[in-house]
C-alpha cells in the first residue's frame, strides 16, 4: 500500500476552532499595544503638566501624538501577521485531528487496514504512530 501524501488545501479546517484561537491571540496583542500605548501616555502625561515654558510643552504633546500613530500603525501592521501565523498554527493541530478522527471512524466499523499519514511536523505525530501501530495489532489478531 502506497502511503498518501496529504496537501494542503484549506487553513480553515475546522472555522469555529480556529477563529477563536485566532481570535485569542489578536486580544494578547492588543492588550500589550494598550497597555504599552498607556505606559507611554502616563509617562509623557506627568511631564507634560509640569510647570514649564510654552514651547516645551507643545513638543511634549507633538511626542505623544507621535507615540499614538506609532504604537497604531504597530498594531494595524500586526493584524494581518496575527490572522496568519494563528491560523496556520491552529490548521497544524486541527488537520491532523480531523484526519485521525476519520480514520478512527473506520476503526470503529472494522477496518484495521486504514493509516494515519500526516505531513512532517504536524502535530500529533506521535499520536499517528501509536494508532498506527494499535490498528497493525488488531489488524493481525484473530476475529474473535
Amino acid at each position: 500500500m502506497s502511503e498518501q501524501k496529504f496537501v494542503r488545501k484549506q487553513y480553515l479546517v475546522d472555522r469555529g476552532y480556529q477563529l477563536r484561537f485566532v481570535t485569542r491571540i489578536f486580544a494578547a496583542v492588543l492588550a500589550v499595544a494598550v497597555i504599552s500605548s498607556l505606559i507611554a501616555t502616563g509617562l509623557l502625561w506627568g511631564t507634560m503638566y509640569q510647570p514649564v515654558e510654552t514651547g516645551m510643552q507643545v513638543h511634549l504633546t507633538v511626542a505623544l501624538i507621535a507615540i499614538a500613530v506609532t504604537l497604531l500603525i504597530e498594531l494595524l501592521l500586526s493584524i494581518p501577521i496575527v490572522f496568519f501565523l494563528g491560523i496556520r498554527q491552529s490548521h497544524r493541530i486541527v488537520g491532523p485531528m480531523n484526519r485521525i478522527k476519520k480514520i478512527l471512524e473506520s476503526y470503529s466499523n472494522g477496518d484495521f487496514s486504514q493509516r494515519i499519514v500526516l505531513r512532517e511536523g504536524d502535530a500529533l505525530e506521535d499520536l499517528a504512530k501509536a494508532l498506527n501501530a494499535m490498528a497493525d495489532r488488531l489488524q493481525q489478531r484473530p476475529n474473535r
